[in-house]
């Protein structure tokens, strides 16, 4: 019989490998179960044993990425609207296996939720509303959904951007940061910066 630190390492194991085949071979190639579950030394029975599913086995190792944001998001409770947003893009910007997130969306997986911290950053927001940090009539969960999307759209995006443009990732990653942290400034009433010259 398998002890529980035994079936958490298993899982553990299943969720890293399904992560690793999707970077290593792209996600056209598709999510190989009997390959995943070689790797970690098991038959593909474990992972429907496990995870029902290959979508539950991704969604489980996509919901694991998301949660390790928890402990930096935490951090963030005391700081404005925009730098809440532009570290959250800085923090997914980071870990791109959270990109993979947008395939459980285009499967149109019913038990998909793409806003992990939603009642956390809810209160946030309204406190920040109720400080007047931010307008009042702000649409706190359509704000959300667009940083978000602006932040993923960028970490599917950056690599594939960087090599058209002919910049490095980390420059093109910069540049689109400034241009987010703009445009949220403007959702939140802050004045543009000062032009340089004339």
């Amino acid at each position: 019989m398998v002890s529980d630190g035994q079936t958490r390492s298993t899982r553990e194991a299943l969720m890293d490998a399904a992560l690793d085949h999707l970077n290593e071979r792209g996600v056209l190639a598709g999510l190989n179960l009997r390959e995943v579950a070689e790797t970690v030394g098991v038959t593909p029975a474990n992972i429907y044993h496990y995870f029902g599913s290959r979508q539950g086995l991704l969604r489980a190792a996509l919901a694991r990425e998301a949660q390790r944001l928890s402990a930096p998001i935490e951090g963030l409770e005391s700081v404005s609207f925009v730098e809440r947003r532009t570290a959250m893009f800085d923090l997914l910007a980071a870990r791109p296996n959270l990109a993979l997130t947008a395939l459980l969306a285009l499967d149109h997986d019913p038990d998909y939720q793409p806003l992990p911290f939603l009642a956390a950053t809810r209160a946030h927001y309204q406190s920040l509303a109720a400080a007047g940090q931010i307008p009042p009539d702000l649409d706190l969960d359509a704000t959300h959904t667009f940083s978000l999307a602006m932040s993923i759209g960028f970490v599917i995006y950056a690599e594939a951007a960087a090599r058209q443009l002919g910049v490095g990732v980390d420059e093109l990653q910069a540049r689109v940061r400034a241009v987010f942290e703009r445009a949220l400034d403007g959702l939140v009433g802050a004045p543009d910066p000062p032009s340089s010259g004339g």
